[in-house]
This record gives C-alpha cells, structure tokens and sequence, in this order.
C-alpha cells in the first residue's frame, strides 16, 4: 500500500512540474468502470486517477477465475493515466488519450453461501484510455465519454478487461 501511496504522490508532483494551469475536475463514471475520478489538467495534459469497481458489464465469471459467486471478476480498482488531449470546436471539446496503471483487488468465495471463506487477490497491470469530453458554454461542468482496456500483468499474465464509462466532471 505504501508503494501505491508513493507512485499517487510521484505522478502527482510529475504533473504538476510539467503543467503551467491550475484547472482541476472532480467527477463520477458510470460503466465499466462504476467510480469517482480527479483530474489535473496541464497545458495539452492531464493526470486522471480513478477509484472505482468493476460491475461485470464485459466480463463474466467463466472469464477470469473459477468461483461459485456470481461477482467473481468484479473488485476494487484504483487507477493513474496521463493523458495528452487536443481540444477542438473552439475549446468546448477535447480528444484525449494515454497510459496508465491499475490496481485491483477482487475478492472470491468458493461456496456462495459460506462467506466467512474466501480469497484475496491484489493483481496489477498497464492500462490504456481514449476518450472525448465535451465543455458546457459558462459552466464548470463537462460531459466525457471514455473507453480502453486494462491488461493485467500479475497474476494471470495477459488478462485483458475493457473499459467503456460515460461520466460528469465538474472543472474548477
């Protein structure tokens, strides 16, 4: 967990060091990921950091590890991307793109009605994010719509999960 703190803390002075504005966004993603996001945005960059959970909408439960819970594939992700972003339309729209890193932790129960027995698994991984965000005209709020892939590394080496989220930001 200490690591993680760290490497949030490094990104975070990374972007700073390199951006010259002060905007930031906080907002909420519904999709795949279901969570909360904060933005930093740079000059023609940002740093995006995601805490969210997998609800299952790509994936089923065949798909990653065998369990006899009905949530298997779904956990706890926390995720860093920096992204590069064109804006276009005179500024009220943005193309963005970039890598990232994800955490997860999916919890699995053996026997669904036993739920005092189960095991943890904390898996890491490369993530990619491509997106386009729309700015109301006077107000601080925007629109996006992302998509992307997560590809985990450890454990199960080469698991793919995509991600697609529609989100509200408000930009301050």
């Amino acid at each position: 967990m200490r690591k993680l703190l760290l490497l949030s803390v490094l990104l975070l002075s990374v972007s700073t060091a390199f951006s010259q504005s002060q905007d930031w966004a906080v907002g909420v993603e519904v999709g795949e990921p279901f969570g909360v996001s904060v933005r930093k945005y740079g000059e023609r960059n940002a740093l995006d950091i995601s805490v969210g959970s997998y609800i299952g909408l790509f994936k089923n439960k065949q798909n990653y590890k065998v369990s006899n819970d009905d949530l298997a594939a779904v956990g706890i992700m926390f995720n860093a991307t920096y992204v590069w972003y064109v804006p276009f339309f005179n500024e009220r729209m943005s193309a963005y793109a970039g890598p990232g890193v994800q955490v997860n932790s999916r919890r699995y129960y053996p026997n669904r009605d036993v739920k005092s027995v189960h095991t943890t698994n904390i898996s890491t991984g490369p993530s990619a994010t491509l997106g386009l965000e729309f700015f109301f005209g006077q107000k601080p709020t925007s629109l996006f719509v992302e998509g992307g892939g997560y590809l985990e590394l450890i454990p199960k080496i080469f698991y793919f999960n995509p991600t697609l989220s529609l989100g509200l930001r408000h930009n301050f």
